[in-house]
């Protein structure tokens, strides 16, 4: 039996029908009115309106008008897992134009924590301003349940709500994240999503630094990677100076932070001659480490995205140049994105790529 769904222009793959509470309703009807045709017989077309016959599935939800969102009520009834029988209208989704989140990416009171590429939250002086955070969307969207926003938005906020009500958008009905598949699991490692942006780098980058520290009695660091996590800026949108920002901030935190003497003391330990060190810079010196040290083969493939990344800062004050376009090709190529890649998606390759350097790293046989 076939009942409509929601389908991605972009994908060539067309969807299976997901029937809210396992199809009981349409189980029901099917049973009343075609009685003895089975799911593997003659398919009908049905009405959408026959699944929820005791509700009108475009009418607003009116506890939510004061919030003064546009919506769209057939996101609650038509995206799998959203209907409930009680609290009805709760997890109805709400879009938001991305750009919302500069005012707060940008104010000193404010910071936004991007736990994956398709989550995040909201901070203020420290504290969440929402209490479940948001989710980004395919096509780039914030989107938030309408439950959520009347409980955290209140008088003390409310030019908050003002801010978010600006950039209200119309339902584009793409929930499609992270987020969503942590909200409302259809598996247990559903309810577990894993970081897959630059959250997961300094994670894995801590780990790294503990297990160093813990067999060979010395901090590779310079800094607390947690503590400049919390000062980290993110990407927001498809902007080259805000991308290129994020490169240098990168950087900092993952190659200009490198302990370099401690690492060519242990490396004359294991007896590299000292002018061979002579001149070597951060990354030279990595290089050598993760191949003596960690014996660890193909040191040079390994090390590939802090080369790119490094070289990508440093296309962060030549923006003028001749060359830059040259340049900035050279590193899409190394990691393997096409030319055409826009920036912002490359951002991403380049965060993927150091999450799996990392992954290898850590996979070094103990000493």
């Amino acid at each position: 039996m076939r009942m409509p769904v929601y389908e991605c222009d972009a994908c060539s793959i067309k969807p299976e029908s997901v029937v809210p509470l396992g199809g009981q309703r349409l189980t029901h009807f099917r049973d009343a009115v075609l009685d003895g045709i089975t799911e593997d017989g003659p398919t009908i077309e049905i009405s959408f309106k026959y699944l929820f016959a005791e509700v009108d599935v475009s009418a607003k939800f009116g506890r939510f008008d004061n919030l003064g969102f546009d919506y769209d009520p057939l996101d609650y009834y038509f995206i799998p897992g959203l209907y409930r029988d009680m609290d009805i209208g709760y997890l109805t989704p709400a879009f938001f134009d991305r750009e919302v989140l500069l005012h707060y990416n940008n104010h000193p009171d404010y910071s936004v924590k991007l736990t994956s590429f398709s989550s995040g939250n909201i901070y203020q002086k420290g504290e969440r301003l929402f209490s479940w955070g948001f989710g980004i969307n395919r096509g780039g969207l914030i989107f938030m349940w309408l439950g959520d926003l009347k409980k955290d938005f209140n008088e003390e906020n409310e030019r908050d709500r003002k801010r978010f009500l600006a950039s209200n958008v119309a339902s584009d009905h793409d929930i499609v994240s992270k987020f969503y598949f942590s909200q409302i699991p259809f598996t247990i490692q559903d309810a577990f999503q894993e970081s897959d942006n630059e959250s997961k780098v300094f994670s894995l980058k801590n780990q790294f630094d503990e297990r160093i520290k813990k067999e060979f009695g010395f901090n590779i660091a310079k800094i607390d990677i947690e503590r400049l996590a919390e000062y980290y800026r993110p990407p927001i949108l498809e902007d080259r100076e805000q991308i290129l920002n994020a490169y240098l901030s990168l950087t900092k935190y993952l190659i200009e932070s490198l302990q370099i003497e401690d690492l060519k003391r242990l490396l004359i330990e294991r007896g590299v001659p000292p002018k061979e060190l002579k001149g070597l810079g951060s990354l030279k010196v990595f290089e050598r480490f993760i191949n003596i040290v960690l014996k660890l083969p193909d040191e040079r493939g390994i090390m590939t995205p802090l080369y790119v990344l490094y070289d990508l800062r440093l296309l962060q004050g030549h923006l003028a140049i001749d060359s830059f376009g040259e340049n900035y090709e050279s590193c899409k190529k190394r990691l393997d994105a096409e030319s055409i890649t826009a920036e912002f998606e490359f951002f991403g390759i380049v965060v993927k790529s150091l999450i799996s350097m990392y992954e290898t790293l850590l996979a070094y046989p103990n000493s």
